[in-house]
């Protein structure tokens, strides 16, 4: 068997088995970097290089970053001083959480942000339950953190994989906050989307039900808040942000003065551990070891498909299938329409990590640039609403009493409209 089909029969074992989670995402994508070197596809250097790229270490440090910010207490408080602000209205809740679970979203783990406003809302639900219904709210705030997630390049996964693609590629990569010239105007969709119909949505279809099971709060971060972590905290996350705004300002010398974004990031993590904003112990356990396997795994799989030729080859398949004359265009709303429906069922990174290199082939292919591919792979693999089980914010949520129909009815609408921003937005700020 050539280098050619053996990577790409190494890519189909590999779809299977992200689509099944028989084995954990993080092992698979290892696992294939140690079939390419057995099955002498590719050499050692090659299927391991992703394991030495700086999307890798921007993941890894932003981790422990993102930790010490919520170990320390600061994204508690601030949460609940604008919960405080908002009173008993609940729309009035809803709003506000929602611009603040997506701000957050922007910077730290989606899941996180979830489980910070978990408990505020359901204390709320308890204290004032004639006012306050957790079901309501919660659902909504969840599609808030993964919107928010699409907003930068730390957001969430799919961004840092679609980045990881293009910097092993050779090519121009994404500005840390361009994912937000798309995941912003999505953002801002689901505000008005959440406000003014998945709200009435929500509180019609839990009206329909007798009895909603209650929940018991979940109890709020029980670290005893010290004012100087969560200042030190705050300044790191703070230092963060700001270097990585100011790698997007269009001025070389800036750029060029700057660190890269992965070192930015674990700068931010060494700072977090020195100060004593979180131990080193704690940072190792709290590692998402996964999403980094993932990554790493994923690029050096994208490595061995591009230099064994089997992503040429793969290309050439699709191509000939779709036929001679189908337009860039149609194949970004392909691959968009694609992305949404398998992110439903299976991990959004999966899919992001499956379809990135597959896009990038079939972009050098026909002749066009890769970044509006990639852009719409990285936004519709984040667009997971319409099932409990497309992102573990729906799943965290769930106990307060939703049916998996409630995500299709609430959420499903969003994605469609979702699908809609992606394919006109787009090719109008990426052009082919």
């Amino acid at each position: 068997m050539s280098p050619a089909l053996g990577s790409l029969a190494i890519l189909g074992a590999v779809l299977v088995l992200y689509a099944t989670e028989k084995i954990p995402l993080g092992i698979t994508a290892v696992g294939a970097c140690v079939a390419l070197v057995l099955f002498r596809v590719v050499d050692f250097a090659t299927a391991f290089s992703g394991f030495a790229s700086d999307v890798v270490f921007l993941v890894g440090g932003m981790v422990v970053v993102g930790t010490a910010f919520m170990e320390s207490g600061a994204s508690q408080a601030m949460g609940e001083a604008i919960l405080r602000r908002a009173g008993t209205s609940e729309r009035r809740i809803l709003a506000l959480t929602l611009l603040l679970a997506g701000a957050l979203s922007a910077f730290l783990n989606n899941t996180t942000v979830t489980a910070m406003f978990l408990p505020l809302i359901l204390g709320m639900g308890v204290s004032s339950p004639e006012r306050v219904r957790p079901a309501h709210l919660l659902m909504l705030v969840a599609f808030a953190a993964s919107a928010g997630g699409m907003m930068t390049l730390v957001g969430s996964t799919p961004p840092l994989i679609v980045q990881g693609v293009l910097q092993k590629a050779g090519l121009p990569q994404f500005g840390f906050f361009e994912f937000g010239l798309l995941g912003l105007p999505i953002f801002l969709l689901l505000l008005l989307y959440a406000l003014f119909i998945g709200y009435p949505l929500s509180v019609r279809l839990m009206a329909r039900r007798s009895h909603v099971s209650p929940v018991a709060p979940v109890p709020a971060n029980p670290h005893n808040r010290d004012r100087r972590r969560m200042w030190v905290s705050s300044g790191i996350m703070g230092l963060c942000i700001a270097l990585f705004a100011a790698q997007a300002l269009p001025i070389p010398a800036v750029k060029n003065a700057l660190p890269p974004l992965g070192l930015t990031a674990m700068l931010g993590a060494v700072l977090s551990v020195v100060t004593g904003c979180i131990g080193d112990t704690e940072a190792y356990r709290r590692m998402d070891w996964n999403t980094v396997f993932v990554l790493a795994g994923s690029l050096g799989l994208a490595a061995g498909l591009d230099k064994s030729g089997g992503g040429q080859l793969l290309a050439d398949w699709v191509l000939g299938a779709l036929g001679p004359s189908v337009s860039p265009f149609a194949v970004m709303a392909a691959l968009t329409g694609l992305c949404m429906i398998l992110t439903q069922v299976s991990s959004n990174t999966a899919v992001t990590a499956t379809l990135a290199p597959i896009a990038l082939f079939l972009s050098q292919k026909m002749g066009v640039s890769p970044h509006p591919f990639l852009m719409a792979i990285a936004t519709g693999a984040a667009a997971s609403f319409a099932t409990p089980v497309a992102t573990p914010p729906n799943t965290l949520v769930l106990s307060v009493g939703y049916k998996f129909w409630d995500y299709v009815v609430v959420g499903g609408l969003f994605n469609l409209l979702c699908y809609a921003v992606v394919v006109v937005i787009v090719p109008l700020v990426w052009p082919f």
